[in-house]
């Protein structure tokens, strides 16, 4: 902790426990549905909702979410935001996105965006769905959204890949003193 940083008050240390208590508990049903863990650092403001590569469990399907889990991963170092939190779509998303009040919330393909959107946000301004690709617009009055194509196409598609990290690059405006 830096020299000139006050320790985090109570009630800072009981949010942080009570945000890290949801979060495992969403993280265990999630796996329980057969979708990777979740991972970043729930805290951090920043929510990445991914589509897994394959729903189904299974050893093609495992292999495939490994990749996109690695490839995201690499990412999120690559413009220096490794702290945000990714999840993936799954049926408690909206307790989820409540429990972490992101302060940027960002949809990795199109089957996500639907995803947030059938959350009914009630604060929610414009929906993932309509969002172009690769621009910043505000979700709600205190919330940014980030629309982004699948990552699953760009795996092996040169063109995808491309488009993918056009697009991925406005992740960059969070990042400070860049």
């Amino acid at each position: 902790m830096p020299e000139n940083t006050p320790p985090p008050s109570a009630a800072t240390r009981d949010y942080e426990a009570k945000v890290s208590q949801e979060a495992g508990g969403l993280a265990r049903r999630t796996a329980r549905a057969g979708l990777p863990q979740p991972f970043g650092d729930p805290l951090s403001g920043v929510v990445l909702v991914a589509e897994p590569a394959v729903v189904a469990a299974g050893a093609t399907g495992a292999r495939a979410n490994a990749r996109m889990v690695d490839a995201l991963q690499r990412s999120l170092a690559a413009v220096k935001l490794d702290r945000a939190y990714v999840t993936w779509s799954h049926p408690d998303l909206l307790e989820e996105i409540l429990s972490l009040e992101p302060a940027a919330l960002v949809a990795a393909g199109t089957t996500a965006a639907q995803a947030i959107d059938s959350c009914n946000y009630p604060l929610a301004k414009m929906l993932f769905s309509e969002a172009p690709h690769g621009s910043w617009f505000a979700w709600t009055k205190g919330a940014h959204g980030l629309r982004l194509p699948a990552l699953a196409p760009a795996l092996a598609d040169d063109e995808a890949k491309r488009r993918f990290w056009i697009a991925f690059l406005a992740l960059r405006a969070l990042v400070p003193d860049r």
